[in-house]
């Protein structure tokens, strides 16, 4: 079997078990609570990656996988960063204050676990594209 068919079905299935995860309502999730957007560029990232193998160029495959992984950790301190910025332990003695924090913080806790999510989840699937190419060898 041909690189390029492997190629295909190893992301055609990662495309289905995506298109599951969408129709589920997961990747709606993920991507309104990153409201940092990283998530995107973390997709696009990827897609760029994806394309970049399938063109014939697989030198930029671990590099990819580290960068993936790093923008979804950046997405995290982001996101912990967001939920703390707004903490006024004065503002804790109130019901309103009490609910201004805690809306910061899940607001916060959403970008740093969805962008991670999805920054682990490309690096994974570049790292099965990397495995792919390197069996063909």
């Amino acid at each position: 079997m041909t690189l390029t068919k492997r190629l295909f079905i190893v992301n055609f299935a990662g495309a289905c078990i995506a298109a599951w995860a969408w129709w589920l309502g997961y990747v709606g999730f993920v991507y309104s609570h990153d409201i940092s957007r990283i998530s995107y560029v973390i997709t696009a990232l990827f897609a760029a990656s994806i394309a970049a193998i399938f063109a014939g160029r697989t030198a930029h495959i671990e590099r990819s996988e580290v960068w993936l992984v790093t923008l979804g950790l950046i997405g995290n301190v982001i996101g912990f960063i967001i939920a703390l910025q707004h903490i006024d332990t004065g503002s804790l003695g109130s019901a309103e204050g009490v609910q201004k924090v805690a809306a910061s913080l899940l607001a916060g806790m959403g970008v740093a676990f969805c962008s991670t999510l999805v920054g682990a989840v490309a690096a994974l699937w570049i790292s099965v594209n990397g495995w792919v190419v390197g069996a063909a060898k």
